[in-house]
């Protein structure tokens, strides 16, 4: 018994970033994040996988050569690591998600970092825009395993895992045509809007994860159990079995996505361009017309929409966008009006989609397809990166023409509700609500309306 409390001071003394807690070297399964679960058992010859990756390098990603290092190495590189000081902390838990990763997500691991030549900007600007701590951009690795229509056993989905309820709350639509849970901007806005209130209410970084894992109420009352400490390691035996691997298995994913070519894994590379922007989508249209026209597959728009349940874009009843390759966004910008107008010469286009075109027609003419109106379109890039147009039409779900004098929208900022963006451009909440088909109060950042 004393040699141990004696091995015990010791530790505290050489390894200040050790957290104390239960000697459990063993991960419970019931334990492991889904995005782990996602990351383990997901299909590995995705689309994007086999079209934009560099193959898998077998001799030196998948050969078990795990090199041995000593818990001083570990809790130094997480040291170095920029993150909240809640995420350097070094334990036996930590280190056996880190073994995990290592070990037998090597494979994935290594797509997961080829995935960040798709995700990592969009993770970085929005968390950036609210002053969130840049490390959260390694949570998708432990949500969904980087997988953007990833759904756990409880109905959670997308990159950030939110439950539909959750996701409503924080202004993601999900209906027979779309599920933004899996819009990878729309649902990194809506996680870091979560992370701030979160980070409001608890202060402690390991806390809002933990929060955002179990619910804060649960939190709350692990807190109110342990005395009132907010403190991850003290209030961890009062946690949800889940939530109690929550953060150690985000702690570990920081260090691997770090330090990778240290446990000789080799990333995955983009073997062509994947860079996106997206474009607004105005009429009701079919992906299939959309990839003839701009010389690209389905599939590829596909992958890079995965928000859309199906390859229908209901953009003439809904606000809707799609992201393209970023050399493809202003060209179909430029011929959205004669594509769906049908003047536009599609037999000088070489993709093999006249069939699907065919039935696209169809498909589209059964579903009442709104008439396009005469408008005057002009694009200009926006500030998070989208194409916007100005078209003097009411809103997506107006049929009405154009009033007399000209359009004018703007952009709904963080903070904005109806009356403050009514008394800026001196009008009213009720002419506000007409003119953008708008029912209720509820209003979003990054969403344009008509305010003239």
């Amino acid at each position: 018994m004393y040699k141990k409390l004696i091995i015990a001071m010791l530790m505290a003394v050489t390894l200040p970033a050790m957290a104390q807690i239960d000697d459990e070297e063993d991960i419970l399964e019931d334990e492991v994040p889904f995005g782990l679960q996602e990351a383990e058992e997901g299909e590995e010859d995705s689309y994007f996988e086999s079209n934009f990756l560099t193959p898998l390098d077998d001799d030196v990603e998948l050969e078990d050569k795990n090199p041995f290092f000593s818990d001083e190495y570990y809790a130094e590189r997480l040291k170095a690591i920029p993150a909240p000081e809640e995420f350097h902390v070094f334990n036996s838990t930590v280190k056996s998600y880190i073994d995990r990763y290592a070990t037998r997500l090597r494979r994935s691991v290594s797509v997961m970092l080829g995935k960040y030549n798709l995700y990592g900007n969009i993770f970085d600007d929005i968390l950036n825009r609210y002053e969130l701590p840049e490390v959260l951009r390694f949570l998708p690795v432990i949500e969904s395993g980087l997988n953007p229509k990833a759904r756990s056993h409880a109905g959670a989905g997308g990159l950030w895992q939110f439950m539909p309820s959750t996701g409503k709350m924080y202004g993601l639509d999900i209906n027979s045509w779309v599920d933004e849970r899996n819009d990878p901007y729309l649902s990194t806005d809506a996680a870091a809007r979560m992370l701030k209130h979160d980070y409001e209410k608890f202060g402690d970084w390991s806390l809002v994860l933990a929060a955002y894992n179990c619910g804060s109420g649960n939190v709350s009352k692990a807190i109110a159990r342990a005395g009132g400490v907010k403190d991850f390691w003290v209030i961890y035996p009062y946690l949800p079995r889940e939530t109690r691997g929550y953060v150690p298995a985000f702690i570990a994913a920081t260090y691997i996505m770090n330090n990778y070519s240290q446990h000789n894994i080799k990333a995955r590379h983009a073997i062509k361009a994947i860079e996106v922007d997206t474009a607004v989508v105005h009429y009701d249209m079919r992906m299939e017309q959309i990839a003839k026209a701009c010389g690209i597959t389905v599939d590829e728009i596909k992958s890079f929409n995965p928000q859309y349940k199906t390859t229908f874009i209901p953009g003439g009843r809904r606000r809707s966008t799609i992201a393209l390759p970023i050399d493809l966004t202003a060209r179909f910008a430029g011929i959205e009006d004669s594509l769906y107008q049908g003047t536009l010469d599609m037999t000088s286009l070489t993709l093999d989609n006249d069939s699907t075109l065919a039935s696209t027609q169809t498909d589209l003419d059964e579903q009442e397809v709104a008439p396009p109106t005469s408008t005057s379109r002009s694009y200009s890039r926006s500030s998070n990166s989208r194409y916007s147009r100005s078209n003097g039409r009411h809103s997506r779900g107006s049929r009405h023409g154009r009033r007399g004098g000209s359009s004018r929208q703007v952009t709904i900022q963080q903070g904005d509700n109806l009356s403050k963006i009514a008394k800026r451009n001196h009008t009213t909440v009720a002419e506000l609500k007409r003119k953008n088909n708008i029912k209720g109060d509820r209003i979003r950042a990054g969403q344009k309306i008509r305010v003239k």
